[in-house]
């Protein structure tokens, strides 16, 4: 905890007696994932942690899995329901209609795990979501975890070239489905977690992806499909939002507001970290297995790249064109930061090896 109380001193949040004798409020927040998940307990009850203890108990969270909501893709709308007041999600679960969703928590080829966070904090990335929320859903968001890669994907066939997608059953979601689709002729299939591993089992999927090392070892995706493909690059990174509507959070008291926005900082941070430590060790223990890994190559992503940002750059226009402009900002701040960080990284010293 001394980040924590660092962080809280730096930030002039340490609360006084009179905002601890502000009004306490008990809301209730959920997310997609089960109890024992990773992103509930590395996010979700971190969070709802820590709000406590920087409004002296005067905010209480609770956690509320996604079995406890149902339909886990209208975990949005059961905030604008007021069936709870706030969630954490991805917000590729609102689809690929608004493009600006498609994009805002990881762009396939996109901000990569060194790049992403800074870009979100100090490159505009979450003062354009939440301009986004408020003038569209009525909501204040804050973005509220990050993570690293996933994994391209646990496979019966081998991947090479781009070529070798067409046809190919894959479980994917969101804005990597419509590449996929619309630029390789790959054939995506949205299934819930839960529905993967025996599908896969069935060959009822040719391949996979799900998430990063760590989770994807918990799902034994690695004991039914023989090969392992990496880097994730249609999920170089991925961020997670907080939102509760307008109107409940103008109710708060400054000092929870940002209580709340310095635990979501402390927990996007600690979060991330905890996940490549554990990311590390599920690889070692992958690569000791029987699997054959294949990484892509050079052309596959350079491929995979030209055609995420023609995508994105044709919906965005779109978008606009409809009275909608944040999608096209968003896009890009993000093309833009990921070529700075790009030309401009070089004097970084990284640990990563080919």
């Amino acid at each position: 905890m001394k980040m924590l109380k660092a962080l809280a001193v730096s930030s002039a949040l340490v609360l006084t007696p009179a905002a601890a004798q502000a009004q306490d409020f008990e809301w209730r927040i959920a997310t997609f994932d089960s109890e024992t998940g990773s992103y509930y307990n590395n996010f979700l009850v971190p969070f709802t942690e820590l709000v406590g203890q920087l409004t002296d108990g005067g905010m209480v969270l609770e956690p509320v899995p996604g079995s406890a909501i149902g339909n886990i893709f209208r975990i949005y709308d059961a905030v604008e329901d007021g069936l709870v007041e706030m969630a954490m999600m991805p917000p590729s679960f609102l689809g690929t209609q608004d493009p600006f969703n498609a994009m805002i928590g990881g762009l396939p080829t996109g901000l990569g795990v060194d790049s992403l966070v800074p870009w979100m904090y100090y490159g505009g990335g979450e003062e354009i979501l939440r301009a986004h929320r408020a003038d569209k859903m009525g909501m204040h968001s804050f973005f509220l975890g990050a993570g690293p890669s996933e994994l391209f994907a646990h496979s019966h066939v081998e991947i090479g070239s781009t070529d070798d997608l067409a046809g190919v059953s894959y479980r994917t979601l969101g804005n990597w489905a419509a590449i996929i689709q619309e630029a390789f002729d790959a054939t995506p299939t949205t299934v819930p977690g839960s529905e993967i591993y025996g599908l896969l089992e069935r060959r009822g999927l040719d391949m996979t992806e799900y998430s990063t090392p760590s989770e994807n070892l918990k799902q034994g995706y690695q004991e039914v499909a023989p090969f392992i493909i990496f880097p994730g690059i249609h999920a170089a990174a991925f961020a997670f939002e907080g939102v509760v509507l307008l109107e409940n959070w103008e109710e708060l008291p400054q000092e929870y507001k940002d209580a709340i926005h310095l635990a979501a900082r402390i927990t996007t941070y600690e979060g991330m970290n905890r996940f490549i430590a554990a990311d590390l060790d599920a690889m070692a223990t992958l690569q000791e297995g029987g699997n054959t890994f294949i990484e892509l190559t050079p052309e596959f992503r350079q491929a995979s790249e030209d055609a995420a940002r023609t995508w994105a750059a044709r919906v965005s226009e779109e978008a606009a064109a409809d009275g909608n402009p944040h999608a096209k900002e968003l896009y890009d701040s993000i093309v833009a930061f990921q070529d700075k960080w790009r030309a401009n990284s070089k004097y970084m010293v990284v640990d990563h090896r080919n």
